[in-house]
């Protein structure tokens, strides 16, 4: 084994030196960095909640946070200072009054701060949160607008970069009364505009002769139309939109032949409630298309005043059509042929939207 100078012995003994060194320092910079991350890695970001449900009477808005981030903040009493101020709400770009605040602390230390506005009619409505932004870093925000119902118009996370949501709350802050009036002239527009509606009831009435016959042609159609615009509304009944409007179509030729085949005498109730449950779909498809029934949306309501305004509607036609058509047709052969008239162009109508129908895209 060849020796080792001194020289070379005190080399080897100045690198160990400085490797120990270099790895006590290491050391300690590991340590440092892993005691300064440890407050950091041991709080949780958090995730709090502000609920703001809509109502006719009044607004309320409610904010729930853990205990850490209400002391991330100072506390309860902090907490409900800075809800009033941090949180903004407008509708229609108006700020809603000064609220009434309450707030309460459960067991395990969250706070929960409730704000109350007086209500205000209005469509467009906004809610910024400030507070997300005043807590930890990567604090988010569970942001949920309802209507009184329950119903969700909105819903998102807020963040400190992201910190408003807006809903549509035009039916959740209007009265009843207006919302009566509305959906009423609505149901009132649907049946003026129906044509095929009209021209089915048309069909059943021409060929009446008593004003008994008539009321019990109108009854059975109104509930019968009742019973499936309510289950269609709620999602208990979903019919394909094509398929029924073909067996509305259907039923305007079914009525029209069977004037045409045969004499016809009496109110025909039974046929005419069996079809006017197919209409019934068909009047479903405008509350539908507004969103009625769908997602929680109220429906009671909107139901209740459009099925009003569609029998309106139809004991108004009825009211001019029947004393117009016994008028064209004094004597027993005019009678007749008005009916066989009016029941041929009832069929062409009829068949005319039928085979349209069937033609049309698909739609659901």
């Amino acid at each position: 084994m060849v020796g080792i100078t001194a020289t070379e012995c005190a080399a080897r003994t100045a690198r160990r030196s400085q490797l120990a060194r270099l790895t006590r320092r290491a050391c300690v910079v590991l340590g440092l960095a892993f005691i300064a991350g440890v407050p950091v890695l041991a709080h949780d970001p958090g995730l709090s909640a502000l609920d703001v449900r809509v109502g006719r009477q009044q607004t309320i808005a409610v904010l729930s946070l853990a205990a850490a981030d209400a002391g991330f903040l100072g506390g309860g009493d902090a907490v409900g200072q800075l809800a009033p101020q941090f949180i903004q709400i407008r509708l229609d770009e108006r700020p809603l009054d000064r609220p009434i605040e309450s707030i309460s602390i459960d067991a395990t230390g969250g706070v929960r701060v409730t704000l109350i506005y007086r209500a205000t009619v209005g469509s467009r409505l906004s809610v910024r949160s400030g507070i997300v932004g005043r807590l930890a870093r990567g604090h988010r925000e569970l942001l949920s607008i309802r209507a009184e119902d329950g119903a969700v118009l909105a819903e998102r996370m807020l963040d400190a970069e992201s910190n408003e949501g807006v809903a549509n709350v035009a039916e959740a802050t209007r009265d009843a009364g207006s919302l009566f009036i509305r959906f009423c002239a609505l149901g009132i527009r649907h049946i003026l505009t129906g044509y095929d509606h009209l021209l089915f009831l048309a069909g059943l009435l021409v060929v009446a002769r008593r004003w008994r016959d008539v009321l019990k042609t109108i009854t059975a159609f109104t509930v019968a139309h009742s019973i499936t615009l309510a289950l269609a509304t709620t999602g208990v009944v979903n019919a394909p939109s094509r398929i029924v409007e073909m067996l509305i179509a259907a039923s305007i030729v079914y009525v029209g032949v069977e004037n045409l085949v045969r004499s016809v005498q009496g109110s025909r109730w039974k046929l005419t409630f069996g079809f006017g449950l197919i209409h019934g779909l068909g009047f479903a498809t405008a509350l539908r298309d507004l969103g009625i029934g769908a997602g929680g949306a109220a429906v009671s309501l909107p139901l209740a005043s459009f099925n009003a305004g569609v029998e309106m509607g139809q004991i108004a036609v009825a009211a001019l059509i029947v004393p117009l058509f016994w008028k064209l047709h004094t004597g027993p052969r005019s009678h007749v042929r008005f009916a066989s008239v009016c029941s041929a162009l009832v069929v062409i109508a009829g068949s005319y939207w039928l085979v349209e129908r069937m033609v049309s895209p698909v739609r659901f």
